[in-house]
């Protein structure tokens, strides 16, 4: 039997959904009220940088409790799920580019390229979204 802690998933899924809302409400605003806001880019780039960190998070349970192989990279957790039909191809391509993204978001913070991180949300958030049914309907079918 697999060790899957669910209730971890379950957590990490419902804050991403929570990032991803605020996401969608900064984008509403318009990329231009968005990128001349200081406060705005800030919250933009901690909710984008937590739904990275969800993804990421999510991939490394599912990897854990299914046993399956050991990534040796953050967009190596994408490929596995992809590779272990958590997630699509087309969604593995978007989330591959989201979770590269992620070394501007932690490493090179003080000179996030504000415009193509506007752009990744826009082009992204839908994609990040299904990420928690697919989740949801593969552990429904692994485990139930």
């Amino acid at each position: 039997m697999y060790d899957v802690n669910t209730k971890r998933i379950d957590q990490v899924l419902e804050h991403m959904s929570r990032m991803l809302d605020l996401l969608d409400k900064l984008s509403e605003r318009g990329a231009k009220a968005v990128l001349a806001d200081e406060v705005a880019v800030a919250a933009m780039e901690r909710a984008l940088h937590l739904s990275i960190e969800g993804i990421v998070d999510v991939g490394n349970a599912l990897i854990d409790g299914f046993i399956m192989r050991d990534p040796g990279s953050y967009s190596d957790i994408v490929e596995i799920l992809r590779d272990e039909q958590v997630i699509t191809d087309e969604q593995a391509l978007i989330l591959t580019r989201v979770t590269d993204f992620r070394k501007h978001l932690v490493n090179d913070y003080t000179s996030v390229p504000v415009n193509e991180m506007y752009s990744l949300v826009e082009e992204a958030a839908g994609m990040i979204r299904q990420f928690e049914p697919q989740v949801r309907a593969f552990l429904k079918k692994e485990l139930f």
